[in-house]
């Protein structure tokens, strides 16, 4: 666990499983980013390992607090977080993929395009505005209406045919 405490930042930190497929990102952007990741393409188990981590949490905030409802949610809303892009789920699902021909081909702009026309979107490997060298990451940006599962499908079919317009090109 690492916990800042330069001034300003008391309180803030990040919690990092042993194996690093697992962490809780506390006062960064939302109060609490939980985050299930691997090297790979095993979806499932990611996706298996950040829903048992999330009712992990929220079992534990509620025997501290001894509530039954430990997150702020609206019926229609759905969650409420800090961050107003992530309202509704506040899950982002998202995969970084290599696809160097595609990126000299069309750009990170064209690549983007394509992956909005899916409900995702494009962005930087190291983070939202980051400069695209090889790989982007592909994630969806709809979190309001839809579930977490509906997510994670447009991200994999996302990334299914933007693997292919790589495979796609000559050279």
């Amino acid at each position: 666990a690492v916990v800042s405490t330069q001034s300003g930042h008391y309180g803030r930190g990040i919690f990092v499983s042993k194996d690093e497929k697992f962490l809780m990102w506390l006062n960064e952007g939302d109060h609490l980013r939980i985050i299930s990741m691997e090297q790979g393409g095993d979806i499932p188990s990611v996706f298996d390992r950040l829903g048992r981590g999330a009712a992990a949490v929220e079992k534990g905030l509620q025997e501290v607090t001894k509530r039954d409802e430990v997150y702020m949610s609206h019926p229609v809303l759905g969650m409420i977080t800090c961050c107003p892009t992530n309202i509704g789920t506040g899950m982002r699902g998202s995969v970084h993929i290599i696809i160097p021909k595609l990126i000299a081909k069309i750009g990170f702009e064209g690549i983007d395009k394509v992956a909005r026309s899916m409900n995702c979107q494009a962005r930087g490997s190291t983070g939202e505005h980051s400069e695209v060298i090889d790989r982007v990451d592909i994630s969806n940006w709809r979190r309001l209406g839809y579930p977490e599962y509906n997510l994670v499908e447009d991200m994999i079919k996302c990334v299914n045919v933007i693997s292919q317009m790589e495979d796609e090109i000559d050279g």
